[in-house]
C-alpha cells in the first residue's frame, strides 16, 4: 500500500525564492517540540517586541515544522512581506487541516463598506491569516505603549476597538485611530458593525472593558460631586 506525503512549493519573496510545504508526517510533533525549545530564549528576551513573541508562539513553530528542506529563520519569516507569509500559512492549512483545526478555505469571505464620502474599504473574515492577526496584535501593542492620557474613552477605543476594526481591512483610505474617533457616529458604526460581522470572535472581550470604563467614569464623577 502506497501513501505519499503531499507537498506544495510556495514563493516567499519578490525574487522568486521558494520553500516546500508538506503534509505533516510522523516526525511533525518532534520537529515542532524542538523548534519550541530553540525559540524559548527569544520568548524570554525582554528586548523582543510582544508582536514578535506572539508570532513565535502562534505561527512560526507550526509553519516551519511543515517545511521540507531549508526554512527561513524566525526573524526572516517575521520580516517577510505579509502576503508571502499568508501564502505559506495557507499552504500549511491546505495540506494540514487537522493541525489548523478547521476545513481549508480557498476564498476569504469579505464585506465592502461604503462611506458617505464615496470611499470604500473591504473587511475580511480573518480565518487566522498571519497578515490580519499580526496586524491586530501590532495595533494593540502600539495602543498599550502609547496610551491616551486622561481620556479613558479614547484609550478604550484605541486599544479595544480600533485594532479589531482596522486589522482585517483592505483599502486606500483606512483612517488612523485618532481620525476615526472624529468621524460621525453613524459612519463609524458602519465600519464597526461590518467588522463585528466578519470577525465576531475578536469582540468577545470588549464588553467587560466597556463596563469597567463606564464604572471608572462614574466613580470619577462622584468624587468631583463629593468634593
Amino acid at each position: 500500500m502506497s501513501m505519499q506525503i503531499r507537498q506544495k512549493d510556495v514563493i516567499i519573496s519578490a525574487d522568486g525564492e521558494k520553500i516546500t510545504v508538506a503534509e505533516a508526517g510522523w516526525d511533525y510533533s518532534f520537529k515542532f517540540t524542538e523548534l519550541e525549545k530553540e525559540l524559548l530564549p527569544k520568548l524570554q528576551d525582554s528586548d523582543q517586541s510582544e508582536t514578535f513573541k506572539f508570532f513565535l508562539n502562534n505561527y512560526y513553530s507550526l509553519m516551519a515544522s511543515c517545511v521540507v528542506g531549508d526554512v527561513p529563520s524566525a526573524e526572516e519569516a517575521f520580516r517577510m512581506p505579509r502576503t508571502y507569509l499568508d501564502n505559506w500559512y495557507l499552504a500549511v492549512w491546505e495540506l494540514n487541516e487537522d493541525i489548523i483545526g478547521k476545513p481549508y478555505v480557498k476564498t476569504l469571505e469579505s464585506e465592502e463598506v461604503t462611506f458617505r464620502d464615496g470611499n470604500t474599504i473591504h473587511i475580511f473574515k480573518a480565518e487566522g491569516l498571519p497578515s490580519f492577526i499580526i496586524k491586530l496584535v501590532e495595533l494593540e501593542e502600539y495602543a498599550n505603549k502609547h496610551p491616551i492620557e486622561d481620556d479613558p474613552q479614547g484609550q478604550l477605543f484605541q486599544l479595544m476597538f480600533y485594532p479589531k476594526m482596522a486589522a482585517a481591512c483592505n483599502g486606500s483610505t483606512i483612517p488612523s485611530a485618532e481620525e476615526a474617533r472624529s468621524w460621525p457616529r453613524a459612519e463609524l458604526n458602519k465600519w464597526m458593525s461590518a467588522s463585528r460581522r466578519m470577525n465576531s470572535e475578536w469582540y468577545v472581550t470588549a464588553q467587560p472593558e466597556i463596563e469597567e470604563t463606564n464604572k471608572k467614569k462614574e466613580r470619577k464623577g462622584k468624587k468631583k460631586l463629593d468634593g
